[in-house]
């Protein structure tokens, strides 16, 4: 891993995060941020896009926002209120089904560790890493999509899978350094460095990334 490139492209990152109008910020104000609630936007979230989470987590939180309010609905009820995320009724079932584990298991409240929430059925490394980041401020690193394709591009990791690029940080990077990193990453991705199409001439890291460079000099001209 090139940690220095990364260290100093997030260093820079972070001084521009105030200016990105990314959906996965808007999570902050959209509506009472619990251990609960970010648990189930992060089962909302799967294969589903921010914007879709994060109405339907809004239409969901207004009638129900503890797992005691949430096992009182009907799966056709939540629905309704969480359509049309990926694999809504799946999700559905799910919340209750993880809103009845809470319930009976932990007395309604998240547990804060990662070996109690991976008990939780639909719960997998990385959601339970980004609910313990987000929930509880736990320094670590939840790896996605996003993440992964960015830090390949920058050449600071060398990874074929999410996983993968996992377990190079959680190894390379101390606590401190993996903090914030993935909401870091994700804002950018969504606004700037586009997976279909990127945004390289508002990149504040543009003269830094070997994607750029690369680009570049396939542009010259052979004698």
């Amino acid at each position: 891993m090139k940690k220095e490139r990364l260290l100093e492209m997030v260093k820079i990152l972070e001084k521009e995060y105030e200016k990105w109008d990314a959906p996965a910020k808007r999570f902050e104000s959209a509506y009472r941020r619990t251990p609960y609630t970010i648990m189930i936007s992060v089962i909302l979230s799967f294969r589903t896009k921010d914007e879709v989470t994060l109405e339907a987590g809004k239409r969901l939180f207004a009638i129900a926002e503890t797992p005691e309010d949430m096992v009182t609905l009907k799966r056709e009820m939540i629905e309704k209120c969480i359509y049309p995320v990926g694999f809504y009724r799946k999700k559905a079932a799910t919340i209750l089904e993880v809103s009845q584990y809470i319930v009976e298991n932990y007395g309604g409240e998240v547990p804060s560790t990662e070996e109690e929430l991976l008990k939780i059925r639909g719960i997998g490394p990385k959601a339970a890493n980004i609910i313990l980041e987000s929930a509880f401020g736990h320094k670590t690193v939840a790896v996605d999509t996003h993440l992964h394709r960015i830090l390949n591009l920058w050449e600071c990791i060398d990874t074929s899978s999410p996983k993968e690029s996992f377990r190079v940080l959680k190894e390379g990077l101390t606590p401190d350094e993996q903090a914030g990193l993935n909401k870091l990453l994700v804002s950018f991705g969504q606004t700037i460095c586009k997976p279909s199409r990127a945004d390289c001439g508002s990149c504040p890291v543009e003269s830094l990334c070997p994607a750029t460079r690369l680009r570049s000099t396939s542009n010259i001209p052979t004698l």
